[in-house]
């Protein structure tokens, strides 16, 4: 008797063992079918949901708003470790469980296929020196960072998000319920739902200072100054990624997020995220390939204006712009360097992968931000780019509520400083309130003149033609000397050309950095028959086709 109890003792242990050696993946199990009756979206979504389809003219619902069946989420959830996401959109489980346990997943009839998902090394967010006040720097920086939308101009028309809801996508929010900067959110009841998808609660004060930041840069105030500028728009915050390590479960986080914000009525979506080199390639970057992109486009067709950072990729070999900035209804912005107001040096680049304008926009991507300790602090990233473009929409929003979010996004590139001119650092250039607030007002007149001076070798003069802006030239180099040891941003002056070809793609741009009232020499590289010169200055714009 003894001899077979501890037999059976034997067996059990090494089948426990067995077990324990079986190694926890991630995986996606999509599903067959969905129940399709008793659905009633008066009573699944937020009153804010079927103000935004109706307002664009959507159906209440379609088959993707359908949850997915709880009779299925149950029997995958008893037979594997954990599922992290449940997407309607996808109609899919995103789970961690063993090769074992998938195995017995796979004979359930309502499976339709298992993927596994692969996860990425960590990497450290770093963080930046913190001031308790405004000081002269800071207050300069506040200025530009606002000013350079011409913020006033929607101040002045009484635009500041009101009757906006803005979902927040981030790594968290530490220090956000306590900062005097969110003072006006508490007070007002702005904030409207948290959700933490990593914990599965509803506490997002915690993770890291990174969503504080840029939660400070879309509706901030500190000191009675406004660090963004969608200061009465109400939140949906998301807290959607680790804050030590990157990881690809972090994309189903994101489409979570997503589905979630959609139910809650979000108008806005602004993300700081974005997915790259860990698992893609450049030619991935389509708008066709990654599960964030899937889920932004989803969330588009749902009529919410999605507004994400292009990526700090330049330094790298990746260089370009990361997912979901790739899809094609996801407004892109890329970082601008408030000292020279053009492209700032670590900022990601487009085109697309398949030659679309990426990214669409830009604005600052050095700015003053809210940090979790109470404190404020000069930050870098094209992360701030986003969520101040995001309080930028909110403003114009409200501003004309009969605008579909596809009819505000081609709007908000109308909006850029350098529209029509683009390229693929600057998108359109950096939107404008005043486009907005006061559309009768006309693009700027011919302020230079193209000429060419020689016709063995295609080189072109530029001459300055306008008094105004020549004047501002001289003003702005003198400014420039005054102020050598005095750093604090200006509004450069900046020319700005290109070469097209026949399809409208950007086979070469430069911008050059104009200091002084002399001619301007362009020598044009590999141009040919039907490809078109693009030039732009304080903007006016001058296209030529070569024939």
């Amino acid at each position: 008797m003894m001899r077979n109890f501890l037999k059976i003792i034997i067996v059990l242990l090494v089948s426990n063992q067995f077990v324990w050696a079986q190694e926890v993946k991630t995986y996606v199990i999509y599903l067959k079918d969905k129940p399709t009756q008793g659905f009633n979206p008066y009573t699944y979504f937020d009153a804010k949901n079927i103000e935004r389809k109706a307002l664009a003219h959507l159906p209440l619902f379609d088959e993707r708003d359908l949850p997915v069946n709880e009779s299925y989420e149950q029997q995958v959830t008893a037979a594997c470790n954990t599922v992290l996401v449940a997407s309607r959109w996808l109609n899919a489980l995103f789970v961690k469980a063993t090769p074992v346990q998938i195995a017995q997943i796979t004979k359930h009839a309502f499976v339709k296929v298992i993927d596994e998902y692969h996860n990425s090394d960590e990497k450290i967010i770093a963080g930046s020196n913190a001031q308790t006040a405004i000081s002269g720097p800071n207050k300069q920086f506040l200025d530009y960072q606002t000013g350079r939308f011409g913020a006033a101009e929607f101040e002045q028309k009484g635009l500041t998000g009101k009757g906006i809801r803005i979902a927040l996508f981030d790594v968290g929010f530490s220090g956000a319920d306590k900062h005097m900067a969110f003072e006006h959110l508490r007070k007002n009841n702005q904030i409207k739902g948290t959700y933490d998808f990593i914990e599965k609660e509803t506490n997002v004060y915690k993770g890291g200072a990174h969503g504080t930041n840029t939660l400070s840069c879309i509706t901030g105030v500190f000191d009675g100054v406004k660090m963004g500028m969608a200061t009465d728009a109400e939140f949906l915050l998301a807290r959607t990624e680790w804050t030590i390590k990157e990881d690809k479960q972090e994309e189903y986080f994101w489409l979570a997020a997503a589905e979630w914000a959609d139910k809650n009525g979000a108008q806005i979506i602004s993300s700081s995220l974005g997915y790259g080199k860990d698992w893609y390639t450049v030619r991935d970057m389509d708008g066709k390939k990654s599960v964030v992109s899937f889920a932004a486009t989803v969330a588009a067709q749902k009529g919410i204006l999605i507004v994400n950072s292009a990526g700090n990729e330049y330094q790298d070999s990746w260089k370009t712009i990361v997912t979901p900035a790739d899809a094609d209804s996801v407004l892109c912005v890329g970082g601008t360097n408030p000292y020279t107001d053009r492209h700032i040096n670590f900022s990601s680049i487009g085109p697309s992968a398949d030659y679309r304008v990426k990214p669409n926009v830009s604005a600052p991507g050095h700015v003053v931000a809210a940090n979790p300790n109470g404190t404020i602090s000069q930050t870098f990233g094209t992360s701030f780019s986003c969520p101040l473009t995001s309080g930028f929409a909110a403003c114009a929003w409200q501003g004309n509520r009969s605008l579909t979010n596809m009819q505000l996004f081609a709007e908000i590139q109308k909006a850029g400083h350098l529209y029509p001119y683009f390229d693929y650092m600057h998108g359109y250039g950096i939107p404008q309130a005043g486009y907005f607030t006061n559309p009768s007002v006309k693009k700027a007149t011919a302020n230079f003149k193209v000429e060419q001076n020689d016709k063995t070798i295609e080189a072109y003069e530029i001459t300055f033609t306008d008094s105004a802006v020549t004047n501002k030239i001289v003003q702005f180099q003198e400014k420039e000397k005054a102020n050598l040891n005095d750093r604090r941003p200006p509004i450069g002056l900046n020319f700005y050309w290109n070469t097209t070809n026949e399809k409208g793609e950007i086979t070469y741009y430069e911008v050059i950095s104009v200091r002084e009232v002399t001619q301007l020499i362009i020598k044009p590289k590999n141009v040919r028959k039907n490809y078109t010169l693009n030039f732009h200055f304080e903007g006016y714009t001058y296209s030529k086709t070569i024939e």
